[in-house]
């Protein structure tokens, strides 16, 4: 069957952004913990609950899945996002609500690591990494932009109209694929573990050494609104304007990301922690001055956006006998990564006070970058590009 693949992709794209916007309702955790009558600390397990089960299910779920017929699959998955979000606008019991929010993020990993293989499939010859790159810009779109979106409904409407924008955006994403998208077979044979792969010293350390960006940005990123507030005292509608534009200026590090790893990848997984790591120390040392702190803030946030990237295409490197398993590492590294931050981080603040973000961010980075310059330039594994 004939099909063009510039819309299957803005298909898939926008399908990306639908079921990455349960993420951002950690901007209605006061509205959950009202309209279920709980605790924050219950309504926040209730919003980590999908980020948690991301990390644990992007495992397994996209091999399971990689040997049906695609769009059955797509439409399977978003037919179950659909129906969990409808049942979770409607109940009000917070465990009803965690179980179909866990029962979708199950899923979340099958459909966007077939996206992510199947886009780099039908790219044409030169172009497999802007296909990538927009798959990916549609998991950043759709948890940065989602936020204010989705704490805006909450805040003016309550908890259940911030729910049911983001029913219908899914909804709109499967009637589309049901509509236009064509009947495409998953892979023929039964698939098998590349275990030599996974037990590899390359794919054992390089997996180590991304598994670092996102703990180390995750550590800084989450607790920022605190540094901002305590250190900067930046408060009100001034830390969600900045908010939002650290998030715009991320989508477009993901757009960057994607243009140097396809030209410099080898540049670009180096230089990046040590960037990072440089913004992070001038964070620390000018957290006096706030004009400079907000310049570097803004030059984190593109290489935050980066990171998706960087992360995805070491792994389908280092397996690339399996896209749909490094596709669903790519997304258990990222979530785990930054579950992981967000806990370590934590601990920090309560013990170190807000400051100490900064120099563990730093520690991290720099592990990942002796990981990473080991495994490319001493073992050599071989890169896409």
């Amino acid at each position: 069957m004939k099909y063009n693949p510039k819309v299957l992709l803005y298909i898939l794209m926008l399908s990306t952004m639908g079921i990455n916007t349960p993420l951002s309702i950690i901007g209605i955790i006061s509205q959950i913990s009202e309209y279920f009558n709980t605790s924050i600390a219950i309504s926040g397990l209730y919003v980590s609950s999908f980020t948690f089960t991301i990390a644990v299910t992007g495992l397994f779920i996209p091999i399971f899945f990689s040997k049906y017929e695609i769009k059955k699959t797509f439409i399977t998955i978003l037919g179950i996002f659909a129906i969990s979000n409808i049942l979770i606008i409607f109940t009000h019991s917070i465990y009803i609500a965690t179980f179909f929010r866990v029962l979708s993020a199950v899923f979340y990993p099958a459909f966007i690591s077939i996206a992510l293989t199947f886009c780099e499939k039908i790219a044409p010859a030169g172009q497999e990494q802007d296909y990538i790159t927009k798959i990916l810009l549609g998991i950043s779109i759709g948890s940065i932009v989602g936020l204010p979106i989705t704490t805006g409904f909450g805040t003016i409407f309550g908890y259940q109209v911030a729910m049911s924008w983001i029913f219908l955006f899914n909804l709109i994403t499967l009637i589309l694929i049901i509509i236009f998208f064509p009947s495409i077979p998953g892979k023929s044979k039964s698939y098998e573990m590349p275990l030599s792969s996974i037990k590899s010293k390359e794919f054992i350390l390089a997996t180590l050494g991304i598994i670092m960006m996102p703990i180390g940005a995750s550590i800084v990123y989450n607790y920022l609104p605190y540094f901002l507030q305590t250190v900067s005292h930046v408060y009100t509608y001034k830390l969600s304007v900045f908010l939002f534009a650290y998030g715009v200026v991320s989508i477009f590090g993901t757009w960057l990301g994607g243009k140097l790893i396809y030209k410099k990848d080898k540049a670009t997984l180096i230089v990046f922690q040590l960037v990072c790591a440089a913004v992070f120390l001038g964070i620390y040392l000018l957290s006096d001055n706030l004009l400079p702190v907000l310049i570097l803030i803004l030059i984190f946030g593109i290489l935050d956006g980066m990171g998706y990237n960087l992360i995805q295409y070491i792994e389908t490197s280092v397996l690339p006998e399996s896209p749909e398993l490094a596709n669903g590492i790519f997304l258990s590294v990222l979530n785990g990564g930054i579950a992981l931050g967000i806990a370590i981080g934590g601990f920090l603040v309560d013990g170190f006070g807000v400051m100490s973000i900064f120099t563990s961010g730093i520690v991290f980075l720099l592990l990942a970058f002796l990981l990473l310059v080991y495994v490319i330039f001493i073992l050599k594994i071989p890169l896409k590009y």
